[in-house]
């Protein structure tokens, strides 16, 4: 397994048309202490970044406090827009056009097929490179929305203008080789908060009824108690659940996480319901499921630290707002 967090770099100067010399915001140079911090006691082994100075001056406060060196990736590189382009006027047209044709660019710029396309091979090449580590790689907006939308298609223009002005963002994933299985935002000015989790609004629908599902949640039952689950670098219990993979169904996404994060190996589940998440950081729809677990195996070597047993909610529990409100649903769900 490879832990990569992806550094999005903090405020720069965009009065300087030259991208890859475009420094960072007296603004910027402070809040890299906001990285640092967050990066702080996580076992770095390696920090990469993008060539262009901003990304490089983001991640050089965390990486001159761990003694690292910066290993710089060109094809890591942002988005190249145009020599003519204006970003005070033309942003977001080009942003919103670019989103709908990832084939379409300016006369010298670069399409967000040709973007993705450099910056998943730089990253397939740093996982094979980096097995078994943990690393930190400095990266833009759009080189990153690219990534995010390669492992989730669903991801798209309104969340790439959700994330705009966060200067600077994380991104956690976790990887199985290429295979991303898990993903995480996190907002460094609220790290605590997970993005999403804050002034929610969470509404239920009919089985089957929102498509484009993006996550799944399974609740499960083993030896008549509630079973919750707790990641390495937490103290807060979760259900199982995680992104639903391109190709998956929800259901299949179902079985994959329950085993991940619980060592299921025998159990029997099926959907509940659906629902959709309405917050600061976009809308997003999910299925939840009910799962009866007869046998437990060993725990994977994942991200999940450990499993346990309880009557109800956990007291110390991973999305303190959403995780009431779903498990509130699925006792109705039950007691049709």
């Amino acid at each position: 397994m490879i832990t990569v967090y992806f550094i999005r770099h903090a405020e720069a100067v965009n009065t300087v048309r030259d991208g890859r010399a475009r420094p960072l915001t007296e603004k910027g140079l402070a809040d890299r202490r906001l990285v640092t911090e967050f990066l702080r006691g996580k076992s770095i082994d390696a920090v990469l970044s993008s060539p262009f100075k901003r990304a490089v001056d983001t991640v050089a406060d965390f990486a001159d406090w761990a003694g690292l060196p910066i290993t710089t990736v060109e094809d890591f590189r942002e988005r190249r827009s145009d020599s003519d382009w204006r970003r005070d006027t033309d942003f977001i047209p080009l942003i919103e056009r670019q989103w709908a044709d990832f084939s379409y660019t300016l006369s010298d710029g670069e399409c967000l097929a040709a973007v993705q396309e450099r910056n998943i091979a730089a990253l397939h090449e740093a996982l094979a490179r980096h097995e078994g580590q943990t690393i930190v790689i400095g990266t833009h907006g759009t080189a990153l929305s690219t990534i995010l939308n390669y492992y989730d298609p669903s991801y798209g223009f309104s969340d790439f203008m959700d994330m705009a002005e966060r200067l600077p963002w994380a991104v956690k994933m976790l990887f199985d080789g290429t295979r991303c299985a898990s993903l995480e935002k996190i907002d460094l000015f609220r790290p605590a908060q997970p993005l999403g989790d804050a002034d929610c609004e969470v509404r239920k629908a009919d089985i089957g009824t929102l498509g484009n599902y993006r996550f799944v949640v399974i609740f499960s039952r083993c030896r008549d108690q509630w079973l919750y689950c707790r990641a390495k670098e937490r103290d807060t219990y979760e259900t199982a659940g995680g992104h639903v993979e391109p190709g998956e169904t929800p259901l299949e996404a179902a079985k994959r996480e329950l085993f991940e994060e619980t060592g299921a190996v025998r159990f029997d589940i099926r959907p509940a319901f659906d629902y959709s998440v309405h917050g600061p950081a976009g809308d997003s729809n999910g299925q939840a499921f009910f799962a009866q677990i007869q046998e437990l195996g060993p725990l994977p070597n994942y991200e999940m630290a450990e499993v346990r047993l309880f009557d109800t909610i956990p007291e110390k529990m991973r999305f303190p707002r959403l995780l009431p409100l779903i498990y509130d649903m699925l006792q109705q769900w039950l007691n049709q």
